[in-house]
């Protein structure tokens, strides 16, 4: 039982020391997508850092309201960050991981944006947060392209 609360101070210091995380090994950061007039809509997007998928959701849009899953499609091995500095000692930045991502945005039960997106997944370390940084394109039914954009929020 002592174990139990010993992991549950654990678990309740790391999604302190994170701004974004809504549960164990779960994220989120904002989206936006860019309408055919250039208006921006803003949206939300959950990682799960241990599966490397999780969900996209738009309040509005040009279609209404959004949502879908996304899962990588591909990935690239995980890369250190250091530092260029030479008077100082290398330490790690952060990891990243570049994918490549797939999503099918629903509005009404209805799949209407075809979207495929490159991102990093990015850590802050240990106790840090973590971020999709990346972007893509979403396709209609009528062939025309929606920008999308995964950014720190």
């Amino acid at each position: 039982m002592r174990n139990l609360g010993v992991f549950v101070v654990i678990v309740s210091v790391l999604s302190a020391c994170s701004v974004n995380m809504v549960r164990l090994g779960v994220y989120k950061n904002k989206a936006q997508l860019i309408g055919l007039d250039g208006t921006v809509y803003v949206g939300s997007i959950l990682i799960n850092d241990i599966s490397n998928d999780g969900d996209i959701e738009f309040e509005t849009s040009p279609y209404g309201a959004l949502a879908g899953k996304w899962t990588a499609t591909s990935a690239a091995a995980p890369v250190v960050v250091r530092p260029g500095s030479t008077d100082s000692p290398a330490v790690d930045a952060g990891v990243r991981r570049a994918y490549s991502g797939k999503s099918f945005l629903v509005a009404n039960q209805k799949a209407v944006l075809n979207c495929d997106f490159k991102a990093n997944i990015e850590g802050d370390g240990l106790l840090g947060s973590v971020f999709v940084i990346g972007d893509g394109v979403c396709v209609d039914d009528q062939k025309r392209v929606i920008p999308i954009q995964f950014f720190k929020s």
